[in-house]
């Protein structure tokens, strides 16, 4: 199929603004790159807490879209040799695009690269090529973007997860550095929050014990599908006794909180074991009171974690292993004109939706 001249892109111009715009599809002999026909983008916690303008430093427009699948329908050779893909394959492009040239970049840490450069976050569609997101028909790929090749029998629901996965990895053998027999707590059910219960138990922690709500129920029912041990619902019992129950009274040796939330913050260091580690990946979005005394005298180890540079690879290999039940952590898919929809169901408000634990987005 002969790609088109022009395409559409869904486009956030101000917060809880989206409209459908047209682009030129670029001409890759000129720009160097490759182009991306999107079979299926995930929306983002980020993208919806952008969409509201809230906690986040948006560029405008903006074309949302960095948990992507599609393929490759159009690239130069040197950028061919470079993803180390073929014209045809199906591929998950990593959200961060390495200048390779910065001292974050040569030291693997190219998700905290420079130049800042990420898809559907911080390079607005009036920035050439302008396809800078998955919310459309296609995606412009940046010579120095990293690809990863997926089957084709595995669902686009479960493929487009696999930087989300990758940031499971990152928090739990990363910065975690979850290992057997390792008591693991993660607070939160959504798709962070599930994707690190899965790695977590695939590196042999156990007990895995996921925290949630009494409206999380379908969420944690699938926590025990992909790994969970123990389920506790924090606003139906005191959770550092329940917590206590399974791991001891100690507490965990690792918990992260996959809940960007200050009490979610404030509760995982009370669940912490002493020399535990408490792995924070969720933007909170404004001020933390923590117990510092608690964390010198315990010698608690605090980690941030940012993305998921260099463990997407791995992930791929537990997206292609877990294929059916990670394609399960995308419950709702809509057409990408109804972007706004999928992300106003998201919201607290009339239209919520408490089913949704993680929607997606297909083109017309």
């Amino acid at each position: 199929m002969e790609t088109p001249n022009r395409t559409e892109s869904m486009v956030l111009t101000a917060p809880e603004d989206l409209e459908m715009r047209s682009f030129d599809v670029p001409d890759v002999s000129e720009t160097g790159g490759g182009l991306l026909e999107v079979e299926l983008t995930s929306v983002c916690g980020s993208d919806i807490g952008r969409y509201q303008g809230k906690g986040y430093s948006t560029m405008y427009p903006v074309i949302f879209g960095h948990e992507v699948v599609g393929r490759v329908v159009e690239a130069s050779e040197n950028a061919l040799d470079r993803f180390g893909v073929s014209i045809g394959e199906r591929v998950v492009p990593e959200p961060y695009i390495p200048c390779y040239a910065c001292r974050n970049c040569q030291s693997g840490n190219y998700h905290m690269c420079d130049k800042g450069r990420c898809y559907g976050v911080t390079m607005t569609a009036d920035e050439p090529p302008h396809l800078w997101g998955g919310y459309g028909e296609y995606m412009y790929l940046h010579p120095n973007s990293k690809l990863h090749s997926v089957a084709e029998d595995v669902p686009p629901e479960a493929a487009c997860l696999g930087t989300v996965i990758g940031n499971g990895v990152r928090w739990a053998r990363t910065k975690g550095q979850i290992g057997p027999t390792d008591d693991v707590v993660v607070i939160g059910p959504g798709a962070q929050g599930l994707s690190t219960v899965l790695v977590a138990a695939e590196a042999g922690a156990d007990p895995v014990v996921l925290l949630g709500l009494a409206s999380d129920d379908d969420r944690l029912a699938l926590g025990e599908d992909l790994g969970a041990t123990h389920t506790v619902v924090i606003d139906e019992r005191d959770p550092e006794a329940a917590v206590d129950e399974v791991t001891g009274s100690e507490g965990p040796d690792v918990v992260v909180v996959a809940a960007p939330d200050s009490r979610a913050v404030e509760l995982g260091l009370d669940l912490v074991a002493p020399l535990g580690r408490l792995v924070l990946p969720g933007i909170v979005g404004e001020a933390t009171e923590i117990e510092t005394d608690r964390i010198v005298r315990d010698e608690i180890s605090i980690v941030g974690g940012r993305g998921q540079a260099l463990d997407v690879e791995p992930a791929m290999e537990l997206v292609e292993t877990h294929a059916e039940d990670v394609a399960r952590i995308n419950t709702h898919t809509f057409p990408v004109s109804e972007a706004d929809t999928a992300i106003r169901r998201q919201l607290s408000g009339d239209a919520f939706d408490p089913d949704i634990i993680h929607a997606a987005l297909y083109p017309d």
